[in-house]
């Protein structure tokens, strides 16, 4: 686990123009691997998830994406793409959208005011 400032570069699988981004957001990281057999993937998955904090003991999802990869970077930070999975009612049906995500995450202290 981690804090960082990250910023989604993607949207719905869609590459996002820098007026399009929302300012960055300050998230607790955590880096975990999944046993298949606790998972509907039937197979082993590296998931990264974001969490911002709504009181002491109360974390809220802002974010997940699986099979994670590090992309190379000259700026602050670093790359994270991986498979972004999203739960969505079409036609009727819950389904499971599974667009490209990018994160550009820069590591911070802590979360509070610096």
């Amino acid at each position: 686990m981690f804090f960082a400032e990250v910023t989604f570069l993607m949207r719905n699988g869609l590459r996002l123009k820098p007026a399009e981004r929302d300012p960055p957001g300050r998230y607790t990281v955590t880096i975990l691997e999944s046993d298949r057999d606790k998972n509907n993937s039937a197979r082993n998955l590296v998931e990264v998830s974001l969490y911002v904090s709504h009181g002491a003991a109360q974390m809220a999802s802002r974010g997940r994406i699986v099979d994670p990869v590090i992309v190379p970077f000259k700026g602050p930070g670093f790359l994270i793409s991986g498979i972004e999975l999203e739960a969505q009612h079409v036609d009727g049906q819950l389904r499971v959208l599974e667009p490209r995500q990018v994160w550009h995450r820069v590591p911070v202290g802590r979360l509070g005011v610096e």
